[in-house]
């Protein structure tokens, strides 16, 4: 059995397991990052860390998340020297128990999208936050001390 929070990128149901996440804040100001992917939409000052935020509606649906009040920013611990990554996205409201996932189609370019939620309704996929840095933003993070 898995605890998971499920939210949208767009029209896209997904879902997060919560053992990887830490806090969930309402959408905030982030201070713009400087050369960064474009789906970074900025940094986060979180528990004495920088901490980049991801916006999966840009990702999944190729526009910036909406500003509405179940828009949050999640933020996951990742592997990646012991460091968070924030997922911006829209309709964050709902904890799932489930019992069950199956794979569904995979794609290479979205390696951090995962198995469905098979015994829930929209059967949402899963989100695995520490393959969701850009390489370039990855490689910073294993350069830097933790």
């Amino acid at each position: 059995m898995m605890l998971a929070l499920t939210f949208r990128a767009g029209d896209t149901p997904l879902a997060i397991d919560t053992r990887f996440v830490v806090e969930v804040l309402p959408r905030l100001s982030l201070q713009r990052a400087a050369l960064a992917p474009e789906a970074v939409v900025g940094l986060l000052p979180f528990r004495q860390t920088l901490t980049p935020v991801v916006d999966l509606c840009w990702l999944v649906a190729g526009r910036s998340a909406r500003n509405r009040l179940g828009t949050r920013i999640i933020v996951t611990r990742v592997e990646i020297g012991r460091r968070f990554v924030g997922l911006l996205a829209e309709d964050v409201s709902e904890l799932v128990d489930s019992r069950e996932t199956i794979m569904g189609l995979t794609n290479p370019e979205h390696p951090w999208l995962g198995e469905h939620l098979a015994d829930q309704t929209e059967m949402p996929m899963m989100v695995h936050p520490s393959e969701l840095l850009p390489d370039a933003l990855r490689q910073l993070f294993e350069a830097s001390p933790a």
